[in-house]
């Protein structure tokens, strides 16, 4: 499969998986989780979803598991809605790019507070 419609099958795996996790996934453990992205193999056999989760290392794991557990239903309405000549197995992997992103965010955030002028220390200089 070329590299332009790999990536259109990406991104419509993407919205589909997405859509189904919010609509019709009744298990609590998959509400908090976001689809980042989707990657499938060369030869269609293998789709790594990406996702993320705010909260904890328990809220990650709990996720994973419930990510597993609907993944043959997930299969299953990938198979009924797109057509594909092979579905996938999907893969769970998290994403871990937002929360260093926040991290990022944060300590640039303190760095800004650090360097600003304080008042109390006489940041402005009269001569």
């Amino acid at each position: 499969m070329d590299p332009i419609a790999r990536a259109r099958l990406n991104a419509s795996l993407r919205d589909l998986l997405s859509e189904l996790l919010a609509r019709r996934v009744r298990d609590p453990r998959v509400e908090p989780v976001t689809l980042t992205g989707v990657e499938v193999s060369r030869d269609l056999a293998v789709a790594k979803v990406f996702y993320s989760v705010l909260g904890g290392e328990e809220v990650q794991r709990t996720a994973q598991r419930g990510l597993e557990s609907v993944a043959g239903f997930l299969r299953g309405e990938v198979g009924r809605r797109l057509r594909l000549r092979t579905i996938p197995q999907l893969r769970f992997l998290f994403d871990a790019s937002l929360e260093r992103g926040q991290r990022i965010e944060q300590l640039l955030r303190e760095l800004q507070d650090d360097a600003a002028p304080n008042p109390d220390r006489g940041g402005s200089e009269d001569v």
